[in-house]
């Protein structure tokens, strides 16, 4: 009796507590950052802290700390979250992974999402271990605006393949002043081994290098560097590199001069054609190492001209087509219906524009639909009258589009395929630190409405 009494335990035990992993060993980890992969309603608990994923809404993520509960997105392009002495942010998920055809990209996603832990009184990267992977001697500036972000929605590429929908591998950063000179040198992200290098055949121009890192400190931890310029990489197989020694200078693609960096864990030696397979997710520590924080700072501006979806090589890669961030001080208020985290945008020659409809991505995975008639884009400024006007339509398509800046009414216009045109400008007041603009979309999704650049400057 007493023996069957054991066995009607231990199974009340799993079918209550089965579901429940109670894990303090990370899938693994990179400097101080731990990850772990997590099912829905599976419970980890990381110094102490029991953190339990509940839901997932799109690229959303809900999440329970002790008593807490907060939704936090995939980390494409934002800072983490803190709640007392823990520092999270979502590195996957698996409907950001579904969006995709590249799956083995996200490799390290094997559960419902992928959370990295680490503790917030620390750095996530120890400075005297890492470095910002780009030198600073020169003079270089990262924007952190690129489209070329982690994880970011690639949908159809700028050439427009049909059968490419994918996500972006790792960071780019924009360096088209250092293109093919010796400037902005490329620099190893910490003491690390030259496992091979590639430099010939990569591009049609024959100037392009990939170099592959390993981790000194953490063996499996590979580094890849895309998009040098051949003749000025440094660094040859087997060499052993001290952490913020040169490794080379970029040339970029057809068209942007940028350097392409990624983190991969594996647990064999990448060869090239697999370089990208496995990405650790790795904004925030790039945010930490250049701006030797990891909590959101605020941007502002009184004056600006922002240009959306223009050539890559003018604009350093950024579209403006993603979700608001605090720290970049401008975007889209989106929500929790995007999943790709943008809008869509299209390329004709140098000029481009953001095309807004209420049925987004439209025969894609990435397919959403906007709950409101309207998208707005905010921008962070102090207090004050602002003078701003914008140029809409768009570059292919018919289009109509009605726009509003703080609720003011410019104009709308129904215009003709590639026909841009500016609104009046209006004098607006902003009393609560943002500058809006609205504009509505047809609500039947048969016409589209196109944004191309927004000009506005404080007038008092």
């Amino acid at each position: 009796m007493k023996s069957i009494t054991l066995i009607l335990i231990f199974i009340l035990n799993f079918v209550f507590f089965g579901k429940t992993q109670n894990s303090v060993t990370p899938d693994f980890k990179w400097g101080n950052s731990s990850y772990f992969n997590v099912n829905v309603g599976e419970s980890i608990t990381f110094n102490n802290t029991k953190i339990k994923l509940l839901k997932l809404e799109n690229h959303f993520n809900q999440i329970q700390i002790n008593l807490d509960t907060i939704w936090v997105k995939v980390c494409k392009r934002s800072v983490p979250t803190s709640i007392n002495s823990l520092r999270i942010f979502v590195a996957d998920n698996k409907n950001v992974k579904a969006l995709t055809t590249d799956h083995s990209v996200h490799g390290l996603l094997t559960k419902d999402a992928l959370i990295c832990l680490s503790d917030a009184n620390e750095l996530m990267l120890d400075s005297d271990d890492y470095i910002f992977p780009v030198s600073f001697n020169d003079g270089f500036l990262w924007s952190t605006e690129e489209d070329s972000h982690m994880f970011s929605y690639q949908g159809q590429d700028e050439k427009k393949t049909e059968s490419y929908n994918g996500s972006y591998k790792g960071i780019g950063f924009d360096l088209h002043d250092a293109r093919g000179v010796e400037k902005h040198w490329a620099v190893a992200l910490e003491n690390s081994t030259v496992v091979w290098v590639e430099d010939k055949g990569i591009d049609e121009a024959g100037k392009e290098a990939c170099v592959l890192l390993e981790s000194a400190t953490q063996p499996g931890i590979y580094y890849v560097y895309q998009h040098l310029y051949n003749k000025n990489v440094e660094v040859k197989k087997g060499q052993k590199l001290i952490r913020g020694e040169l490794v080379g200078t970029v040339w970029g693609d057809e068209i942007w001069g940028h350097l392409q960096l990624a983190v991969v864990k594996s647990d064999t030696v990448p060869i090239f054609q697999n370089r990208f397979d496995n990405l650790i997710s790795f904004f925030p520590q790039m945010y930490e190492l250049y701006f030797k924080q990891s909590y959101n700072f605020s941007k502002s501006f009184t004056k600006g001209r922002i240009c959306f979806g223009k050539l890559r090589s003018l604009n350093g890669n950024e579209k403006n087509a993603h979700a608001f961030e605090e720290f970049a001080g401008k975007g889209w208020k989106l929500g929790r219906w995007n999943t790709a985290n943008k809008v869509d945008w299209v390329l004709k020659g140098f000029e481009g524009n953001v095309r807004l409809k209420k049925k987004m991505f439209s025969g894609t995975k990435a397919f959403c639909v906007n709950p409101e008639n309207w998208y707005e884009y905010e921008i962070n400024v102090p207090n004050g009258v602002y003078r701003i006007r914008a140029k809409v339509g768009d570059l292919f398509l018919p289009s109509w589009q009605k726009i509003s800046f703080e609720g003011v009414n410019a104009v709308t216009y129904s215009l003709k395929p590639g026909e841009l045109k500016w609104t009046t400008e209006r004098a607006v007041k902003v009393t609560d630190r943002r500058l809006t603009v609205r504009i509505y979309v047809d609500e039947t999704n048969n016409t589209i409405a196109g944004l191309s650049e927004i000009v506005f400057q404080k007038a008092f």
